[in-house]
């Protein structure tokens, strides 16, 4: 499922949403259908429109496998519920019980613990300065192995988004590049797929949308190539803000792409997986 307007189709499916629910006051139900049987290209504003409608969320990460922060089975599993439900409030409050700290034992639990209460800090709290420091205690709970694991590589991507988000460049990057070192070694994770996607966040959250676009594409492609379709709507979201943002810039601004890239991406990839299709 590469194209984009299966993901649509499958995503309102699975929020039991009729065409006609999504389309009311967007665009057409035929439009809608058209879109769904990639048929038509949606443009970004358009796009940006039907997420909304479809809750999809800008800032919302998602992860395929959750992380043990324990041998209690029914912790873990209601942990990966509340996060899964997006309900942060109610997962903070499990994570602080003393019941459930007692139950976290190894460094690989810790570091896991850790990062839920970051990413509840970091949507729950309008400063980030709390979700910033739980993200560098999770890290400093690694055990120091030469190969980086993948919540050390999605933690070091999520302080680079927190970081952007304080305007921190320098910091941003380094953390971006902590991430990605060498990348083209891990074995593949679905979890990886938010690795691209809060790259390319963060350099959108910095304005720097060369950087953004290079990075989301690149992300799109390691999604594709790995037959999976985890983040891929939230990457095609993401890629058509960056060209929403381009186009608002002032004429003074210097930007290498124009914001119709997206609309060129999407047409290209459409064309190349019809040809597939034909062959």
């Amino acid at each position: 499922m590469d194209n984009l307007g299966d993901i649509l189709k499958e995503t309102r499916q699975q929020r039991q949403l009729s065409q006609l629910e999504i389309a009311t006051d967007i665009c057409s139900q035929s439009t809608l259908s058209e879109i769904e049987h990639n048929k038509y290209i949606p443009n970004m504003q358009l796009l940006i429109n039907i997420c909304q409608r479809l809750s999809i969320d800008l800032y919302d990460l998602s992860l395929v496998n959750s992380f043990k922060i324990c041998k209690d089975n029914y912790s873990n599993a209601k942990i990966n519920r509340l996060y899964s439900s997006r309900n942060y409030q109610a997962l903070q409050n499990f994570l602080n019980r003393p019941t459930v700290i007692e139950l976290v034992q190894t460094s690989k639990q810790t570091q896991a613990y850790y990062y839920y209460l970051a990413i509840c800090a970091l949507h729950l709290e309008n400063k980030f300065d709390n979700a910033k420091e739980l993200l560098k205690l999770s890290l400093a709970s690694t055990e120091h192995n030469r190969k980086q694991t993948v919540l050390s590589r999605i933690g070091n991507i999520t302080l680079a988004y927190v970081y952007s988000r304080q305007g921190l460049k320098n910091s941003a990057y380094r953390q971006i590049s902590l991430a990605f070192k060498k990348f083209d070694r891990a074995t593949y994770d679905e979890n990886l797929n938010v690795v691209f996607y809060l790259a390319s966040l963060s350099y959108y959250e910095l304005s720097k949308y060369d950087l953004a676009i290079k990075m989301i594409e690149n992300g799109i492609d390691f999604i594709q190539e790995n037959e999976s379709h985890s983040m891929l709507l939230n990457s095609f979201l993401l890629m058509a803000n960056i060209a929403e943002a381009i186009k608002n810039e002032p004429k003074n601004v210097p930007i290498t792409k124009e914001y119709h890239f997206f609309n060129n991406f999407l047409h290209e990839r459409n064309a190349y997986r019809s040809n597939e299709l034909v062959q």
